[in-house]
């Protein structure tokens, strides 16, 4: 071997031995996260947010805190569970799947009626609108599984009509699904979170939160996560994490 061969073996190996403990180092510092759909936008952003001040790279799944809450208590590899109601959270907690002292509530859900449908123009409506013989469709999320699905039909059943518009229901899986039915005229219009909606066209009107019970969303930092979880969480009640919940509808107490 000569003594050039020599030589250029031994800088790459000295390369190979500085670089591979970064690594190591940077591949400890991952999150993942399940977000319940409603907040996956938000939570997206502050996880932005997040990685470029920690250096801590967060990977997040997303769906019906139903079917997230399943994945868990079957050992889904989660950190950190955001969810859309505090039920989930409290029956993670019962059965010792959180870290003691981490659930807390991130921010109190809104849920709207949405149409991208001109003539229907929700903007002065309520709830009895919905039994107009225009609407043949409404888009909801799974009552089952999704929180904003259950108040939806909450809101529906306390006005006295659910009965009435019942029969035009289609359920997606979750808020988005729900809205995209309704975005791309599956449905004539959607009951969904505010937050779905963000940036969106179309016309909506509120749904009275003294007819459904408050959508408080909770958080955990599930049992075995790293210590960059509970970073994460107190980022979450920061001035930013306040300022991104409230852009897009959530009520945030402090």
């Amino acid at each position: 071997m000569t003594r050039l061969v020599r030589t250029i073996l031994l800088l790459l190996f000295v390369a190979v031995s500085s670089i591979t403990p970064v690594k190591a180092e940077a591949a400890g510092r991952v999150l993942t996260v399940a977000v319940a759909s409603n907040a996956l936008r938000p939570v997206q952003e502050l996880a932005g947010l997040f990685e470029e001040r920690y250096g801590v790279k967060v990977r997040i799944s997303s769906g019906s805190t139903g079917k997230l809450y399943t994945q868990i208590t079957q050992g889904a590899p989660f950190h950190v569970f955001f969810a859309a109601d505090k039920r989930r959270p409290e029956l993670l907690e019962e059965k010792g799947l959180i870290e003691r002292g981490s659930r807390f509530t991130y921010a109190v859900g809104a849920l709207i009626v949405w149409t991208k449908r001109p003539g229907l123009d929700l903007g002065s409506r309520g709830l009895t609108f919905l039994k107009d013989a225009r609407i043949r469709r409404i888009a909801v999320a799974n009552p089952s599984t999704a929180p904003y699905g259950r108040a939806a039909v909450e809101a529906l059943e306390r006005k006295g009509i659910l009965k009435d518009v019942q029969n035009k229901f289609v359920y997606g899986e979750n808020v988005s699904q729900a809205f995209n039915f309704a975005r791309t005229g599956n449905a004539d219009v959607c009951i969904v979170a505010l937050s779905t909606i963000y940036g969106q066209d179309g016309s909506y009107f509120p749904v009275d939160g003294a007819i459904h019970s408050p959508i408080v969303q909770q958080a955990v930092i599930l049992r075995g996560a790293p210590p960059e979880a509970r970073e994460f969480t107190r980022f979450l009640s920061s001035p930013d994490a306040v300022t991104v919940f409230s852009k897009y509808g959530y009520s945030v107490a402090r």
